[in-house]
């Protein structure tokens, strides 16, 4: 078997195991369906096991299939890699990256991409990140994302991070505010009411999640999901907000809003660099690592 066994058909075999659909993976590969199959059907004749099983709509891996994903894909990945460190990652190349991150670093990071002329034939895309912890890792693992830019902590052995950047929170209210202006001390910022921003996956208000106190109850008019939102809330009222410095200083201008010091004391926002350690000597996941870091030197 091993003298006849062409490594493409490993290649979509770990297409389809990842996506768990042959449609998918004939799309990423840029084949037809049947193709795909036809493939499947060959690799399966030589290793002598079935791969798949219907289930529901999909398909599913059968215990030889996991077996293999196990032993075959580092493998591939050494080679893979290995080829790459032959002639290094060149932008020359056509290639698109796709980063999971927040909307804060959206906001950052598109203006930077759109005006970086050093790029080439490479589009890095910026999607948003899973709410759900499982859900980002399994993106990570299987491929569908080449890195994660995040502040939380994970402690999988299967990951590392690297340090991006780092942010800490401020309040912000409008320019001409009645009661408050270029500062505010505890008292004013219970007394005034709030347009407070909900982190999903920490299920906690940004507020509370980077300050060292234990912030007590706050007069809520409204709660947001989105921080182009909160400032475009507190620029057309008396309400104030807690968010981050960085994208409060981005859209200060823009918004006619004053960015104030925290009266509280406030934990600093460290965002890293994360991707799975089959990617740590990945010449191109390399690049994509610096060209990021930059951005923000």
């Amino acid at each position: 078997m091993l003298k006849n066994l062409d490594l493409n058909l490993l290649k979509v075999f770990i297409s389809v195991y990842r996506h768990g659909s042959i449609t998918l993976a004939a799309e990423e590969m840029g084949l037809t369906q049947p193709g795909v199959s036809g493939l499947l059907k060959r690799l399966q004749s030589q290793v002598g096991s079935p791969l798949f099983v219907r289930s529901g709509r999909g398909i599913a891996p059968t215990h030889h299939a996991q077996e293999l994903i196990r032993q075959v894909e580092p493998a591939l990945i050494q080679i893979s890699n290995a080829l790459e460190n032959l002639d290094g990652f060149s932008t020359e190349q056509h290639r698109k990256f796709v980063v999971y991150t927040s909307e804060p670093v959206m906001l950052m990071l598109v203006p930077k991409i759109e005006a970086d002329t050093t790029l080439g034939n490479v589009t890095i895309e910026l999607q948003s990140t899973h709410s759900n912890e499982e859900q980002l890792l399994h993106g990570l693992n299987q491929h569908q994302a080449d890195l994660a830019i995040e502040f939380a902590e994970h402690s999988t052995k299967a990951y590392f991070t690297e340090p991006l950047f780092e942010d800490n929170i401020c309040v912000i209210a409008r320019k001409g505010h009645p009661r408050i202006s270029s500062k505010i001390d505890k008292a004013q910022f219970y007394n005034e009411k709030h347009i407070t921003l909900k982190l999903r996956r920490e299920d906690a208000y940004l507020a509370d999640y980077f300050t060292e106190e234990n912030l007590s109850e706050r007069k809520v008019a409204a709660e947001c999901t989105s921080l182009v939102s909160q400032m475009s809330m507190v620029s057309t009222c008396d309400c104030i907000a807690t968010m981050t410095r960085s994208i409060a200083k981005l859209f200060a201008d823009k918004l006619d809003i004053q960015v104030i010091d925290s009266p509280f004391t406030d934990i600093p926002i460290r965002y890293r660099l994360m991707a799975h350690n089959r990617d740590r000597n990945s010449p191109s996941n390399i690049w994509l690592r610096d060209k990021l870091k930059s951005y923000f030197d």
